[in-house]
C-alpha cells in the first residue's frame, strides 16, 4: 500500500471509487461536489495505490468560511471490493496526522453517514449533529467532531 499526493490523471480512478460507492455510501447527486472540491483543494487530497492501482482517497480542508479552528476531513473512499482491508483506517491514520501536523491544535471535523458513523468512532470522532436523510433517501448526515487536546494540557 502507498499514500501519495493526488494527481490530475487519477481522476477518472477516484469516478470509479465514488461510483463503486453508490448508492450505500454516496448519492449520484453528490458527484460534482467531488469535482468542486478537487479544484479547491487537490494540494491536500491524497491517493491509496495497492500494485500501482488507485482504490481509495481522501482529504483535508480548514474550514475557514464556517469554524477556521477546525480541518475537515473530506472525500475519504474507498473502492467497493477494497472496504474491510484496512486501507480506509490506514488512510483515515494518515489524514488525521496531516491534519494534526499542519494544523497543530484545531479540532477536526468529519461529515459522514450513518454506514460510516461507527469507523469513525472507533478514532474517537463524536456525533454532533444527526439529520435523517441528509445525503439523500436513506443516507443520513453525521456530523462529527474529533476535539484535540492542546500541548499544555496533554500530560501523556
Amino acid at each position: 500500500m502507498n499514500i501519495r499526493k493526488y494527481q490530475a490523471d487519477d481522476l477518472e480512478a477516484l469516478i470509479t471509487i465514488f461510483r463503486s460507492n453508490i448508492p450505500k455510501y454516496f448519492t449520484p447527486e453528490e458527484e460534482p461536489g467531488l469535482y468542486e472540491f478537487l479544484e479547491d483543494h487537490a494540494g491536500d487530497y491524497y491517493v491509496v495505490e495497492v500494485g500501482g492501482e488507485v482504490v481509495g482517497a481522501g482529504g483535508i480542508a480548514r474550514n475557514a468560511d464556517i469554524d477556521p479552528q477546525t480541518v475537515s476531513l473530506c472525500w475519504g473512499m474507498v473502492r467497493e471490493d477494497h472496504i474491510g482491508t484496512g486501507l480506509g483506517k490506514a488512510l483515515t491514520e494518515f489524514r488525521i496526522e496531516l491534519a494534526q501536523e499542519k494544523y497543530p491544535g484545531s479540532a477536526l471535523t468529519i461529515g459522514t453517514s450513518q454506514h460510516t458513523e461507527g469507523f469513525y468512532q472507533k478514532f474517537g470522532f463524536v456525533t454532533v449533529e444527526h439529520t435523517p436523510d441528509g445525503y439523500g433517501t436513506g443516507i443520513d448526515m453525521c456530523r462529527m467532531r474529533l476535539f484535540q487536546l492542546s500541548a499544555e494540557t496533554n500530560h501523556d
